[in-house]
């Protein structure tokens, strides 16, 4: 009688890297792709960051319990799933916005918490301390490179000085060295073509960095409303419109938005309205916004506009609310569950 030999199965690392790359190019939540580099030294070696797949911005919460808490969730909406982060680095705190995924942080001011503004990748948790101490607000409009702790080239941030006003803080090539550069901003800014493009009291400027010359000074038509921000998208530059409906007290299905694309090239030059922005999603935050393409996610539908908007009931019940609309429509439609604050659409930069 012969006995039956049982299988014993391949330990995980073992498995075929053909195999584990069907699995991971699939991984569209950041926190699963991070999750399964860490498996094993076999899975990180077999996971390149250069074939991640397609990453759906996660929404970035602060704990609003303490002030400043250093901890934080992270919301998918895909999969509808809340991680926690622990930022200790963020303790006594703020930070306004994001750009390619990293952070600007600095303190309240008081003896417990000095400025000391930081890049702070919150998902490496590198940290490049910055030289604007004597400053008390710091929102970044532009960290272009992936790891700005050994490059501080492609850096331009929104800096205001007590008694000097606004100012462009940027690092300059041709001095190595951080300049402060005064420059009233507006809201609507964003880095796009080595230049940064403001649009503040219905004009839009393209100012060049190194110089500080203004290239374009272009008025905004009387049918155009004033832009919430500006994007560059797929290697244009995009102005959003939102339009008044959207107000903390009135539903979220009263928010609808406009697109407008800048035609530089064109004479004169002008900003033209689109009807639709193809497979492309447009995730906004308060004062910015990014493009990511819908290519890849599966369920996902591009000509499509995320956002959050405070549900403006005024009680202990509130919460804000996600929102999405799609190019054409009258009105937008809540996705996703509640938030307890409002949050920042973030994309991992591992």
């Amino acid at each position: 009688m012969t006995r039956n030999k049982k299988t014993v199965p391949k330990p995980w690392g073992d498995l075929h890297p053909d195999l584990l790359r069907h699995i991971y190019t699939n991984l569209y939540d950041p926190v699963d792709f991070i999750r399964f580099r860490a498996v094993c030294k076999g899975w990180h070696v077999s996971t390149p960051l250069s074939e991640r797949p397609p990453q759906f911005p996660l929404l970035l919460e602060r704990e609003p319990d303490p002030l400043y808490s250093p901890e934080f969730k992270l919301y998918s909406l895909p999969t509808g799933r809340t991680y926690k982060l622990q930022l200790p680095e963020v303790q006594n705190k703020m930070f306004f916005e994001q750009s390619q995924g990293h952070l600007v942080t600095f303190g309240t001011g008081d003896d417990s918490s000095p400025r000391n503004p930081t890049i702070l990748n919150p998902f490496t948790r590198a940290e490049l301390p910055l030289p604007f101490g004597n400053c008390n607000f710091f929102s970044p409009i532009y960290i272009g490179t992936s790891d700005p702790t050994p490059n501080t080239d492609g850096v331009v941030m929104h800096v205001h000085c007590p008694e000097k006003g606004q100012h462009l803080g940027f690092w300059s090539k041709e001095e190595n060295d951080w300049v402060l550069r005064k420059r009233d901003l507006g809201s609507a800014r964003v880095f796009h073509k080595g230049r940064l493009f403001i649009c503040r009291n219905r004009r839009t400027w393209a100012i060049d960095l190194p110089t500080g010359d203004e290239l374009l000074n272009l008025w905004l038509p009387d049918q155009i409303g004033d832009f919430y921000c500006l994007v560059e998208a797929a290697g244009v530059l995009l102005g959003i419109v939102q339009h008044n409906f959207c107000t903390d007290r009135m539903p979220l299905k009263n928010c609808w938005f406009e697109v407008y694309r800048l035609e530089e090239e064109e004479n004169p030059p002008h900003w033209t309205k689109l009807s639709d922005i193809g497979d492309l999603m447009i995730f906004l935050n308060s004062n910015n916004g990014f493009c990511v393409s819908a290519n890849g996610f599966d369920g996902i539908r591009g000509n499509c506009i995320y956002f959050t908007k405070w549900n403006g009931k005024g009680d202990h019940n509130s919460r804000t609310l996600i929102g999405r609309y799609e190019l054409g429509e009258d009105r937008s439609e809540v996705v996703g569950h509640p938030r307890y604050t409002g949050g920042t659409w973030i994309v991992p930069n591992v």
